[in-house]
């Protein structure tokens, strides 16, 4: 019977990011739906002239788009930083999906950070 030489690597890590993840995006679901309901009241009222409404819709705009810029800085820093790794230490061992789940995980942080915030402002619950 063959061995094989190939050393088994743990997965724990692997499965610890991919948990995370899968966690951080469910959690932005039901705090995205949340908000959109809430929130749809509120931009109708806007859409017929009142204030308190165009103020939310101006507020939901000026949070995508710095969630989206934030959202690009730190995918650039995680791949940056794959990449100084492997360049630093090219015969490592490294985990490539590790990697992307922890690029992934950044990268959604700052929407997931802002559905959690809006789903409580609108909702009526403290954060946590």
């Amino acid at each position: 019977m063959a061995v094989s030489n190939r050393r088994s690597r743990p997965t724990t890590g692997t499965a610890g990011e991919t948990q995370a993840l899968v966690s951080k995006v469910l959690t932005m679901q039901a705090d995205a739906g949340l908000t959109i309901a809430m929130r749809m009241p509120i931009l109708l009222k806007g859409a017929l002239g009142d204030s308190r409404g165009q103020r939310e819709a101006a507020k939901a705009m000026t949070e995508k788009v710095s969630a989206v810029m934030e959202s690009g800085f730190a995918a650039t820093q995680a791949v940056g930083l794959f990449w100084w790794g492997m360049a630093l230490n090219p015969l490592g061992q490294f985990d490539i999906a590790e990697a992307a789940a922890k690029a992934a995980n950044s990268t959604l942080e700052p929407f997931s950070k802002r559905t959690r915030a809006n789903a409580a402002r609108l909702g009526g619950r403290k954060r946590r």
